[in-house]
């Protein structure tokens, strides 16, 4: 990992993982069979000290159908507050069976899913980014003086 942000700054990481974990709503972009961007509020369920999110949805919706075909997207959370946001860019995949929805489901998305996590109409998005954006004016984390380019870390 190599950040890159002014000396002294806090970890870029630890910083979007911050912004990631105090926010459960952001923008989700998938890439669509025509090639044009597909982005839509989510709310994301988990994250992961490694930064693997997940993000509820039903396998027939339209950001499942494009990351099976197109599996590269990102995911933007904002911190209004602080003047900051943090994308995610990385590979996502669709489970739609296994333990792994059950430890992830949450009961207030019921109406959205009647017949509950194994019912057939939920789904996990889980994204295992390899590279996070971040700009966080109140943690230090932008470029000197305020340019346009954020900090970029790798991640394994």
């Amino acid at each position: 990992m190599s950040p890159t942000s002014p000396p002294g700054a806090p970890n870029p990481v630890d910083a979007a993982l911050r912004i990631l974990r105090s926010y459960s709503l952001g923008f989700l972009a998938t890439i669509g069979a025509t090639g044009a961007p597909n982005v839509r509020l989510v709310q994301h369920l988990a994250v992961d000290d490694d930064a693997t999110i997940r993000i509820g949805t039903s396998p027939r919706s339209r950001k499942a159908i494009d990351l099976v075909a197109r599996p590269e997207v990102s995911y933007s959370v904002e911190d209004r507050a602080a003047v900051a946001y943090a994308t995610f860019y990385g590979r996502a995949e669709l489970v739609c069976t296994g333990p792994e929805l059950m430890d992830h489901w949450d009961e207030t998305l019921r109406p959205f899913f009647p017949a509950g996590p194994t019912g057939g109409d939920f789904a996990l998005i889980r994204l295992v980014p390899h590279r996070v954006e971040l700009i966080d004016f109140t943690a230090g984390i932008h470029p000197d003086p305020y340019g346009l380019v954020s900090a970029v870390s790798q991640l394994p």
